[in-house]
């Protein structure tokens, strides 16, 4: 599988709080272009707002890289080992990460997700599905029914989540882990820095007009950007030949 990987700082932000995991390899900015026959393709960022999103996405981005396996006890353990360091200094109390990616593993695929990164498959070329679902008290409340989407536009509560890793508080991880069927489309792995300014449809366009390429996500991140984003922003997309 051919993988293209950027994650950048946010505007006015002293570092990134993104964390992009290829196989073994994590990116802490930049860009990375590669191939990979099987591993993990994952985004990890440190809650905005929570001390120390940095270290928190970094722990688990680094534990995460080293896993032989997705598994539920594997992810349950990094989150308790988390909570604890998040004990040890002042600085790191409450401290939380999201994670969504998938496991690519002799076609035993796994897609795994907390918080409200997110997994898209590009299909038939054109059209994105988004695989995963935010855990976020907007798309709480959309799918409740308690807001419609025309309240969500003007919604100031969108990067609220209600689950992740660590936050000071075990209950908050809920991860969410199913095994896929074969994949056989691209996949595309954002953080919220993009997809809560950038919409599927005008990803859909990036991509149609520059293809499956380092410059579609170089585009993402800028038109997030003048759309208002200051987030730190990252992008997976992974094609070709799946494990």
């Amino acid at each position: 599988m051919k993988i293209i990987a950027i994650t950048q700082k946010g505007i006015h932000k002293t570092e990134n709080e993104d964390r992009i995991i290829v196989g073994e390899a994590v990116l802490t900015g930049g860009t990375l272009s590669c191939e990979m026959e099987s591993g993990i393709l994952a985004v990890a960022d440190g809650v905005g707002g929570n001390n120390g999103g940095s270290a928190a996405s970094g722990f688990v981005a680094d534990r995460l890289s080293a896993l032989p396996d997705i598994t539920a006890e594997a992810l349950q353990e990094i989150n308790a080992e988390l909570l604890a360091l998040s004990m040890e200094k002042a600085e790191y109390n409450g401290m939380a990460a999201t994670l969504s990616g998938i496991l690519f593993s002799g076609g035993k695929n796994r897609l795994f997700s907390v918080g409200n990164t997110r997994v898209y498959l590009l299909q038939s070329g054109r059209y994105l599905k988004q695989l995963t679902e935010d855990d976020t008290v907007l798309n709480y409340l959309l799918t409740s029914g308690q807001m419609d989407p025309e309240e969500a536009e003007s919604f100031d509560r969108k990067n609220e989540i209600t689950a992740c890793f660590g936050g000071g508080a075990a209950d908050l991880f809920q991860m969410k882990i199913s095994d896929m069927d074969a994949v056989t489309a691209p996949v595309l792995i954002t953080s919220d820095g993009i997809h809560d300014y950038v919409s599927v449809d005008q990803m859909e366009e990036i991509i149609g007009k520059h293809g499956l390429t380092d410059k579609a996500c170089e585009e993402m991140i800028s038109q997030a950007r003048a759309s208002g984003s200051c987030d730190d922003s990252s992008i997976i997309i992974g094609f070709g030949q799946y494990g």
